[in-house]
């Protein structure tokens, strides 16, 4: 039950992140542009520029591969494919906010919209929830097979005497051979 209730919840978490984490795109990353107006190329040159990017080539793109990173990760149930989506998440805020600090207008914290701080948490939680949903390889509790205190010997007298010379084994078998019937 417990471990069923682990996977329900680390689904849950990692569906929300994955939503949130495509709606961040769509909010103020940063002095009023969305992030569907930056270039996913300025990430990997020397800045941002100001010039307007296409849906497809803005930031919406890495955010948009981590949530089918989510998607084929749940399909497979491949949490590392979850943990790789959050990690795409998150290094798509840290690219922008290097690159960020490298215009000449720097990074701001006052100019901060909500667009990095929703993709990096969500980034964050898809690897949590990794983690929670997680199967634990702990051991596996087995009950002996005879359960006997350690403080009860059996008595001398209640022991069963080994049989000598039979080289048969006890069980069904040795009745007959300790007492042959008669006919």
């Amino acid at each position: 039950m417990v471990h069923w209730s682990r996977k329900m919840i680390g689904l849950l978490l990692v569906v929300a992140a994955a939503v949130v984490a495509v709606w961040s795109a769509f909010v103020q990353w940063y002095g009023g542009r969305t992030g569907t107006n930056i270039r996913v190329a300025d990430l990997f040159s020397n800045g941002l520029t100001a010039a307007n990017a296409a849906t497809m080539a803005s930031l919406l793109l890495p955010v948009l591969i981590s949530a089918v990173l989510v998607v084929a990760g749940i399909a497979v149930w491949w949490r590392w494919l979850w943990i790789l989506a959050g990690a795409v998440a998150i290094a798509t805020v840290v690219l922008w906010g290097a690159r960020q600090a490298q215009t000449p207008g720097g990074l701001h914290s006052a100019a901060v919209g909500n667009g990095p701080i929703m993709a990096a948490c969500a980034g964050a939680v898809m690897i949590l929830a990794a983690m929670i949903a997680t199967a634990r390889g702990g051991r596996t509790r087995q009950e002996p097979a005879e359960r006997v205190s350690p403080e009860w010997t059996p008595a001398p007298s209640t022991q069963v005497p080994e049989p000598e010379g039979t080289g048969e084994p006890r069980g069904a078998g040795a009745e007959e051979h300790a007492h042959p019937t008669r006919q």
